[in-house]
């Protein structure tokens, strides 16, 4: 199940550092000013840059691939049409929004525990650990319906297929992919029995949904099923874990905390624009199908082409003032936090309600916030950006 594209290729060694994993924007300014794409020949890779070459990437399927991209071979993250449409139509309709409504009342008792627990003890937590990770991991299990006594190793799954090496070695390489074998042969191993069980036991469950599925195709694999599951439960949490965080940082950070408790800035409105200012997403991961040119240069087959998130949604050209966090700004052209196109995060109405509440029952629980160090921790990856904890000192 597992892709062969190594991961620490997508990265580009510029960003292969703690800072630049910390505060990538001051060196996408800088790669903006020199063009929409530049070409980097030690990876054979084109890096995208402005936000209209980014979309172009991450809309045109037919030219740029996704085939092959993901660490999980095989999920609909993984493939484009005919193949995606179907894999994608496996669950679908689970996470629409109107369907995702059934689940609010349970998503809010949850929330509502963790924050008991949370903030039971002295002021002093760690908000990525004990509230920001949870929530989002338990979530994506109950809608899957695994058992959530392996909470904790899910989660250890996540962080393996999510990280890069955090040193430009070979024996960090190796390192990182060890873990990402060994995560991946355990969350084969898990939904192939986890599968097996719903075929003499359906349930109402999202593997029943993508079982189903399965038996009435005559494309879509046992294998794919697996990928699919995985694919779920590892992208169903990492991404909103970091979501959740980036918006605590720069709410506390921007000073905005007493505007969304007192209702002066809505809660909704303060989300869609940290997800333009602190994407939880770096990269969309494309291989060109063929030659084809993208800003006035020619992209050769098969070469790898990453079009960075963070960079889109702060370029000049679409933003006016975009390293500015203005909640409620006026755009022209929207954000794209989650992609676009057919590969837009099936997740992403998930995700938003998640960060909603349990941002807006953080907040209400709790007068004031402060972060122990300013110095943020970053989340080694190519594939999502924020801080890997978040300590903090809280007043209730």
């Amino acid at each position: 199940m597992a892709s062969e594209q190594r991961d620490d290729t997508w990265m580009a060694s510029e960003l292969a550092s703690t800072e630049r994993q910390r505060n990538p924007y001051p060196w996408f300014r800088e790669m903006r000013t020199q063009g929409p794409v530049r070409y980097d020949e030690e990876r054979n890779a084109y890096d995208v840059f402005h936000y209209d070459e980014v979309v172009t990437l991450a809309t045109d399927w037919e030219h740029f691939t996704r085939d092959g991209t993901s660490f999980i071979d095989g999920a609909m993250m993984d493939r484009g049409p005919p193949e995606h449409t179907e894999l994608r139509g496996m669950a679908e309709a689970s996470f629409r929004p109107g369907n995702l409504r059934a689940y609010r009342p349970e998503f809010e008792r949850q929330a509502s525990a963790l924050l008991d627990e949370a903030l039971a003890g002295d002021g002093q937590l760690d908000f990525v650990e004990e509230i920001a990770k949870p929530l989002p991991i338990m979530i994506i299990a109950r809608m899957l319906g695994v058992p959530t006594d392996r909470l904790d190793e899910f989660r250890e799954w996540s962080t393996a297929l999510a990280e890069s090496p955090a040193q430009p070695t070979a024996k960090a390489r190796q390192a990182t992919e060890k873990r990402k074998l060994d995560a991946l042969e355990q969350i084969t191993d898990f939904f192939e029995r986890e599968i097996q069980a719903r075929e003499d036991d359906p349930r109402d469950d999202l593997i029943t949904t993508m079982l189903q599925a399965e038996t009435a195709s005559d494309s879509l694999t046992r294998q794919k099923t697996i990928a699919n599951c995985a694919m779920l439960l590892i992208a169903g949490n990492i991404t909103t874990t970091t979501y959740m965080t980036n918006a605590l940082w720069t709410y506390v950070e921007e000073d905005v905390l007493s505007d969304i408790q007192n209702g002066t800035l809505d809660i909704e409105t303060a989300n869609e624009e940290l997800l333009r200012y602190r994407s939880p997403v770096i990269a969309i991961k494309r291989f060109a199908a063929e030659d084809t040119e993208l800003a006035g240069m020619t992209v050769e087959e098969g070469s790898m082409v990453v079009g960075y998130i963070p960079s889109a949604n702060r370029d000049e050209r679409v933003f006016e003032n975009p390293d500015e966090f203005r909640p409620g700004r006026d755009c022209t052209k929207k954000p794209i936090p989650f992609g676009k196109g057919i590969h837009y995060c099936l997740g992403a109405p998930l995700a938003n309600m998640e960060a909603e509440i349990m941002l807006s029952k953080f907040f209400q629980r709790v007068e004031d916030v402060s972060l122990v160090d300013d110095r943020i921790k970053p989340f080694f990856s190519s594939e999502v950006y924020g801080p890997v904890e978040l300590p903090i000192t809280v007043t209730t």
